[in-house]
């Protein structure tokens, strides 16, 4: 088999001034399918660890066999937290040693508590951004990492859980009214419990994402104040096969024609409907990458004499109003500078999106043409 080279030329013609992009990827039409993911403790958790939901490399070559990169599709189904009830025995509820504030209805509640924790955390704490603070409502999205009950306002010990959580890019720490029993028919509203809650996420967020606000047990009223919330870069590294550029970009890339020829091979976005990912991995784009050029080498029938094959790809999360929806990977033939990461978001008819943790690899098993040719000379 002889492979085709690409002159120098070609890099010259990368680098050079922008030329019109050729995917407009539309974010809205990305499909996530996260159903069977956690977005978020269930109310009355005081603490609980969630594993991750990693993908078998197997997993992602079959869902390429089944449905390969291509433009994308229109979105099957919202994503949605669900919220279970438990039922309600009265059975009496964990004890909080840190500062109470009881004998109140929700709203002096929330006063009370936002009078003693004022929305002046610091705007970094380390590597980490602040994103929100102050706000009434707790994060609500995929990426749920697992929940601990702190018994004073510490968002330092907050950090200090997501510094040790593997796969860890954000915490939100908050305060919550809770009730002292569970509420049931002889405890419709019971007394109030003071809770300090840090919940831990493998996806990034923005205040948005911040919308959990609060449920009515019985006749208890459970609401939340003074929620802040932080993120922070993913650290990037050296993949199987696959060089990474390190740098956490503006946004996705939009790459132009490169000589009159499309270098884009198409996106995949997940969770999908086959294979389950609740936290930011560019391994799953490399797997896709190798699977997507293994299967264009079997289907080229318009273009019998020759492939593409999968050299680049552009790892990222979108995030729609705020709530992380997933892993996006586009894929290219051709490795694109930093420069053409241009696509920070969109505003469409159904919500505003953008685009965080944007990181770009190129195969190391290079040089490998965009094209691969399977005819002999």
């Amino acid at each position: 088999m002889k492979t085709s080279i690409i002159l120098a030329a070609l890099a010259a013609t990368a680098l050079g001034a922008p030329a019109p992009r050729p995917q407009d990827v539309d974010f809205s039409g990305l499909d996530f399918s996260s159903d069977d993911l956690s977005t978020g403790p269930d109310f009355g958790t005081t603490k609980e660890s969630i594993p991750l939901s990693k993908p078998a490399t197997s997993d992602i070559v079959e869902d390429i066999k089944d449905d390969p990169a291509t433009p994308v599709r229109k979105l099957r189904r919202d994503v949605k937290a669900i919220l279970k009830r438990v039922p309600g025995d009265c059975a009496p509820q964990p004890i909080n040693n840190g500062p109470q504030f009881i004998n109140l209805d929700p709203v002096p509640w929330q006063e009370a508590v936002e009078a003693a924790y004022p929305p002046t955390n610091p705007s970094t704490l380390g590597p980490y951004k602040k994103v929100f603070d102050g706000l009434r409502g707790s994060v609500s999205q995929i990426g749920y990492r697992g929940l601990t009950t702190i018994h004073a306002y510490d968002v330092n010990a907050c950090k200090t859980l997501c510094d040790k959580k593997a796969q860890c890019l954000g915490f939100n720490f908050y305060v919550e009214r809770d009730p002292s029993l569970d509420p049931g028919d002889l405890c419709p509203n019971p007394s109030i419990i003071t809770n300090y809650k840090c919940t831990l996420w493998s996806f990034p967020f923005l205040a948005g994402a911040a919308d959990n606000i609060g449920q009515t047990r019985r006749q208890f009223k459970v609401v939340i104040a003074a929620s802040v919330g932080y993120v922070k870069p993913y650290a990037a590294s050296n993949l199987a096969n696959f060089t990474s550029y390190g740098q956490d970009l503006y946004g996705s890339i939009n790459a132009p024609l490169l000589n009159g020829d499309n270098t884009y091979l198409g996106v995949k976005s997940y969770p999908n409907a086959d294979v389950n990912v609740d936290y930011f991995e560019p391994a799953v784009c490399a797997a896709a990458c190798d699977a997507q050029t293994a299967y264009n080498s079997r289907h080229h029938a318009s273009t019998p004499c020759q492939y593409k094959a999968c050299n680049f790809f552009d790892a990222y999360v979108v995030l729609k109003d705020g709530k992380a929806q997933g892993l996006t990977c586009t894929l290219y033939t051709w490795t694109w500078a930093d420069s053409y990461a241009v696509n920070g978001g969109q505003v469409r008819s159904d919500g505003v999106y953008k685009v965080a943790n944007s990181y770009t690899y190129t195969n190391s098993r290079l040089p490998a043409p965009p094209y691969i040719d399977t005819c002999p000379v």
